[in-house]
């Protein structure tokens, strides 16, 4: 047995090293070509291969076509994206004097904490747990979870080659130590994502037990934090990531106008969730993907995460925060519904809501910052309704900036507004004690002219 080494560049080859049986003058295994997944080795060999190679080579090819057929359809970016994302973020890495970073896997927060690793290797999905090193210069590595063939993923993407399954036994810091002492990082400046100021988690996602690994295998280098650099990297969209957008956002609409065929008295909160989840898969979307959801009368003090089973009945007031999710990319929609009809005083906040999304609109524009647009929200505040700001970026998962009612620290509120950038704009009227409470939103586009909704569906509340 000799261990077949695929060639570095080749599509299927990546980091996977698997051991079979080969003849004396095999040059690779079969699905290391640069045609595809299936394809061939351009070395020509001066002997034929061992009649065990040809059959072995014959189950591969077979396992190919089938694998393609899974995979024709996965939305993915051109190679000139790639360019454009690693250049931007090398760019900075030199700034801040950064000879790699390594992304560690955590799939918290409907799996929008692996939003870095997909920004830079196009893999994931599904809580599938990947991590990346990204080197300021060499290839990429991702390192994969053991129960999915590696194949699966080279061929959902064509960015990043060098892909390393780890072990039976789980755990990913050691592939990534591995790939980081190959690139000689021994006393290196290292970018780790994840250790402090992620945008729901200022206190960090990424383990004490990755981070203790790290600065034992590397004992004299200096190990920063690089979440910012990333956030900032991934606030604006290039013109193909709109498209992705897009179509997240098509994705939601088509589950909201699920719930408003679905939703009547009688049928069960449940399956109004499931069918509107239900629809967007259907469409080619993404799981897991967020609904936040309330339903009942006297209006409940705030959304759930799961549904209950509950029949819904008349003059219930539904109200969701859901999410389309196409390729990685999340958009927002916020709806309110009335099982019936809305009550006066709803439609009378419901204006004012209005009003105050058009005043954030035409305030999210370069030159703003997220403070100008809380407190063009917080200017329709008077002695009978209160007007506070929901506001955040939208795009491949936690992305930064935030404004929850306020900007949480500096950081924030001076966060300067970009075009291009993607958000989810939904300021909240509420009564004084917050008892009664409404707010729509839809996922923008930051233009010099103010936001442009993504969107198409009608600003209203929907009666049932």
């Amino acid at each position: 047995m000799e261990e077949a080494r695929p060639a570095r560049g080749a599509r299927a080859a990546g980091g996977q090293r698997v051991r079979i049986a080969t003849g004396p003058h095999l040059s690779s295994m079969p699905g290391t070509g640069s045609s595809g997944l299936a394809g061939r080795s351009s070395q020509a060999t001066t002997t034929p291969a061992h009649p065990l190679c040809a059959a072995i080579a014959g189950i591969f090819s077979g396992m190919a076509d089938m694998q393609s057929d899974l995979v024709a359809d996965v939305p993915r970016f051109s190679l000139e994206e790639r360019t454009r994302r690693w250049a931007r973020v090398r760019a900075m890495m030199r700034e801040e004097r950064l000879d790699a970073i390594f992304v560690p896997p955590n799939t918290g927060f409907w799996d929008q904490f692996q939003a870095n690793v997909r920004y830079l290797t196009g893999i994931g999905g599904n809580c599938a747990q990947i991590a990346a090193v990204f080197p300021l210069e060499g290839d990429v590595t991702a390192v994969t979870n053991p129960d999915m063939d590696v194949r699966y993923w080279q061929a959902r993407q064509d960015w990043v080659h060098d892909i390393r399954p780890v072990s039976a036994g789980w755990g990913y810091v050691g592939g990534a130590i591995e790939r980081m002492k190959e690139l000689s990082l021994s006393e290196a400046r290292i970018g780790v994502t994840g250790l402090t100021d992620n945008t729901r988690f200022p206190e960090g996602i990424t383990s004490l037990g990755i981070f203790r690994r790290l600065q034992e295998a590397f004992p004299k280098a200096e190990i920063v934090n690089a979440n910012l650099l990333l956030e900032r990297s991934r606030f604006v969209k290039s013109d193909e990531e709109l498209a992705f957008m897009s179509a997240a956002t098509a994705l939601v609409e088509g589950a909201v106008e699920t719930l408003r065929r679905e939703a009547r008295p009688g049928v069960a909160e449940n399956i109004v969730y499931a069918r509107m989840l239900a629809s967007m898969i259907e469409a080619g979307g993404e799981t897991p993907t967020m609904i936040l959801w309330s339903a009942g009368w006297p209006q409940p003090p705030s959304n759930q995460y799961l549904p209950s089973r509950r029949k819904l009945q008349t003059g219930d007031m539904i109200c969701i925060e859901a999410e389309g999710r196409w390729g990685g990319y999340c958009a927002q929609n916020t709806q309110p519904i009335f099982v019936g009809k809305a009550p006066a005083e709803y439609h009378r906040m419901f204006a004012r809501q209005q009003e105050a999304v058009a005043a954030c609109y035409a305030k999210l524009r370069p030159g703003s910052t997220v403070g100008d647009i809380v407190e063009a929200a917080s200017a329709f505040t008077n002695d009978e309704l209160q007007c506070r700001l929901l506001m955040h970026a939208r795009g491949l998962g936690d992305d930064s900036p935030i404004a929850i009612y306020a900007a949480r620290n500096e950081l924030m509120r001076d966060w300067p507004i970009e075009e291009n950038a993607t958000f989810i704009v939904k300021p909240m009227i509420s009564t004084p004690d917050h008892q009664k409470r409404i707010y729509w939103g839809d996922t923008v586009k930051v233009t010099k002219d103010g936001a442009q909704r993504l969107g198409n569906r009608p600003a209203e509340i929907i009666e049932l």
